[in-house]
């Protein structure tokens, strides 16, 4: 581990039923999610995938680089951008910034970011770790 190491990236297209997968397990039946008559007539014309759904793959890419000590001390700032619209891919990926260690514990941050496949910034923010030496 070393600072300025990319993070192993995960990629997935968001279709529709993984969207309507989502609002039944969350709850969430916002119609801006879900149909595409009302999601026309709103400023993102289209139906979006729910903001939390794709904070999930930022997670799922911290649990592929860091394993386990993610669930036990995982930290996530970070801040919606843009859309993405239901039907289309993203991209997570992420770059170790910062290593401190201090006595038995190593805080790793790195800078984490979701981009749809026109690479446009969806979601940006800070992942924090503490990592057992």
């Amino acid at each position: 581990m070393k600072i300025g190491q990319e993070l192993i990236s995960v990629n997935k297209k968001i279709d529709k039923k993984m969207v309507e997968d989502y609002a039944d397990i969350s709850g969430d039946h916002n119609p801006i999610h879900l149909n595409s008559d009302y999601a026309k007539d709103t400023i993102f014309n289209h139906t979006i995938a729910h903001g939390m759904l794709l904070i999930s793959s930022i997670s799922e890419m911290m649990l592929l680089n860091f394993n386990y000590q993610w669930t036990e001390s995982g930290k996530l700032k970070i801040k919606f951008r843009n859309p993405l619209y239901v039907g289309e891919s993203m991209n997570c990926k992420g770059k170790i910034t910062k290593i401190e260690t201090d006595n038995d514990r190593t805080l790793v941050t790195s800078e984490v970011m979701c981009t749809n496949e026109e690479g446009k910034i969806l979601i940006s923010g800070i992942a924090t770790i503490n990592t057992k030496e």
